[in-house]
């Protein structure tokens, strides 16, 4: 098994989410997995719990994820905003 789709299994992703990479650092004592969806993906929109959603913008970020092993783990995910073709929100 690979180390992509051990962390994704560990974190519980589903698809449309994946595993687009990880690095280690062991001097630094550093884990960083990068998450990421594919282009086109569709999403449950929150708000009417309305699915098939467009995403229209995103935006990086990085979280502090609990540590593995004695190691700091990091997750970096594109954060997404959509638009919802049930109530029109966005």
């Amino acid at each position: 098994m690979r180390d992509r789709e051990l962390f994704g299994l560990a974190l519980g992703l589903e698809a449309p989410w994946f595993v687009a990479g990880s690095t280690f650092d062991a001097p630094a004592r550093r884990l960083d997995i990068k998450l990421d969806f594919a282009r086109g993906s569709r999403f449950a929109y929150p708000a009417c719990e309305a699915s098939g959603c467009a995403a229209y913008d995103t935006e990086e970020t990085t979280w502090r994820h609990l540590n593995f092993f004695q190691h700091e783990a990091y997750l970096t995910a594109r954060v997404l905003r959509v638009t919802c073709g049930n109530c029109g929100l966005a």
